[in-house]
């Protein structure tokens, strides 16, 4: 998405710059703990979503993909901010975690609100949002789609993909609705996704300050678990929230064996 004449990259980038710059983010609440911070980022992002009448469509063009895409970068860009960690990073350092996790990020996202939405149909129908007012039969779109493709690339392609939709779908949605979790829940999952990479890249003071970050988050969630709801064992809760984000880091891997057949579907999308 970083490459190509898919879209005005400068005007966009310039956007997400401009996102990046803001000094005084309007929930820099300093009695508000971090992770409540992260929920309110979330609330905001999602404010506009789409939750009643919801048409499900079962094709999709190119250029609504590059829409959807685009969206997610912006929300993932908006909700770091949510983060006093992170609006203290240098710019380089923002542009590089947005870059390297805003799809991985966007897929726990999309896939949390769609649970939250339509349960078990995520699942069993393979539905996911892919922007605040449209869903989508993914998989139904992504087998017509490999109908325009000669037959052996098309043989390859889901070769490649089928199992990320299986973790997707049959693991990742299916934890989602047995987990259902709170927005405090997900803004922390979401985090730990972005972490899993972040701590990869950073070094320094910055990589010593999201760890701390990191470690606040964790106390807040104890809080939560323990004053809120009120729950003295709350270990298996942990445990599937950490299960789905082993899972999506697996994904987050394997996705790089597939990136080569974008091109692909490019071809398809702009001839059509």
């Amino acid at each position: 998405m970083f490459d190509g004449p898919l879209y005005d990259f400068e005007s966009f980038i310039g956007k997400i710059r401009a996102i990046f710059a803001q000094k005084n983010f309007p929930i820099d609440e300093p009695k508000l703990p971090p992770l409540r911070k992260m929920e309110q980022g979330l609330k905001f992002i999602r404010r506009n979503q789409k939750r009643r009448f919801i048409d499900i469509a079962d094709e999709i063009d190119f250029e609504k993909i590059t829409k959807t895409r685009l969206g997610v970068i912006k929300d993932a860009a908006t909700w770091l901010m949510y983060s006093s960690f992170f609006r203290n990073l240098e710019e380089r350092e923002k542009l590089l975690i947005l870059k390297t996790t805003w799809h991985v990020w966007g897929r726990l996202e999309l896939l949390s609100i769609s649970v939250e939405i339509f349960g078990e149909k995520v699942s069993k129908e393979k539905i996911v949002f892919i922007s605040e007012n449209e869903a989508v039969y993914l998989i139904e779109i992504f087998r017509n789609n490999l109908m325009n493709l000669d037959p052996k690339e098309a043989e390859d392609v889901d070769k490649e993909i089928q199992p990320l939709f299986t973790a997707v779908f049959d693991d990742v949605a299916v934890k989602l609705c047995s987990l259902n979790g709170s927005l405090i829940e997900v803004a922390y999952m979401l985090w730990q996704m972005i972490w899993c990479v972040a701590g990869k890249i950073l070094t320094g003071s910055s990589l010593t300050a999201g760890e701390k970050f990191l470690d606040e988050l964790a106390s807040d969630l104890h809080d939560y678990y323990e004053n809120d709801l009120k729950i003295e064992n709350y270990a298996t809760r942990v445990i599937k929230m950490m299960s789905i984000i082993r899972t999506l880091q697996k994904t987050y891997i394997d996705i790089h064996r597939v990136i080569d057949h974008a091109n692909c579907f490019r071809r398809f999308f702009v001839a059509k």
